[in-house]
């Protein structure tokens, strides 16, 4: 079936190709080899078999239909960003004319454009940048995350950690400072200890209230009689409501009528 090129048949000899190919798909005939060795399906199509004409193959095989390049080094490194590796002391020949640098031209130096440039005045050479080359495979070229530092996330975390703590500390002072206040306009008067307690605890979920108090606004353009201008639109049904489906959970409840 696999046949290695395509030559003139005489009408007996396709007969009994043909019939050979039937008794093998019908496993009544061996399969036939490739030149490694391995089987070939009988079931395969011709043209899937049959390898092309440019290829000269003398025995049927399947190479043609295998990935039969060898993969290049694909690497999961990435460009060392900001890294240097040489700076001079005076203008090169063929240097950018603004910086001086050899790895670029003037039209994409990404310094600020001097008054007068390196060229002419062979002063403050800027150093020579790192340029790579890497072969990345199909997903290393998509791949969205490809150099990116973990590490680097580590400032985020900072940051929302320093704010916690301002914010507890914070509080502490509001706590504090509430404390005092009562303890100095009681001149006397009686006053539970249940008020007080009560007075001191502060939520710190409602430490930034005032930024989440229009979390149900909704700004639209309303149309008014002047020519229309924006208003604010409130959503009454905040997340914490039951959906009007779920208040009444049985299955008998309400007739459904497909047809309509």
């Amino acid at each position: 079936m696999a046949t290695a090129s395509v030559a003139f048949k005489s009408r007996e000899d396709h007969r009994k190709q043909m019939e050979l190919e039937e008794a093998r798909k019908a496993g009544l005939a061996p399969a036939e080899v490739d030149e490694d060795g391995k089987e070939i399906n009988p079931h395969i199509p011709q043209y899937m078999s049959s390898a092309p004409w440019y290829l000269n193959a003398e025995r049927p095989s399947l190479k043609h239909q295998r990935k039969w390049k060898s993969d290049p080094n694909y690497t999961k490194s990435w460009y060392d960003r900001g890294a240097k590796i040489y700076q001079a002391d005076k203008y090169r020949k063929g240097a950018c004319e603004n910086c001086g640098a050899m790895t670029h031209d003037a039209k994409s130096c990404m310094e600020r454009p001097r008054k007068l440039g390196a060229k002419w005045t062979s002063k403050n050479i800027a150093p020579d940048e790192k340029i790579e080359t890497f072969e990345l495979d199909y997903d290393g070229k998509r791949d969205r995350w490809n150099g990116y530092d973990a590490a680097s996330y580590a400032h985020v975390i900072e940051r929302y950690e320093a704010r916690d703590e301002a914010r507890r500390k914070f509080l502490k002072e509001q706590q504090l400072k509430k404390f005092v206040e009562k303890n100095n306009n009681q001149n006397g008067e009686g006053s539970d200890g249940e008020e007080n307690e009560d007075a001191l605890k502060v939520d710190e979920a409602k430490v930034d209230e005032s930024k989440q108090m229009d979390f149900a606004k909704v700004e639209k353009r309303v149309r008014t009689t002047g020519g229309g201008s924006t208003g604010t639109v409130r959503n009454l049904r905040i997340r914490e409501d039951t959906a009007k489906y779920l208040l009444n959970l049985d299955v008998n409840s309400a007739h459904y009528d497909p047809k309509t």
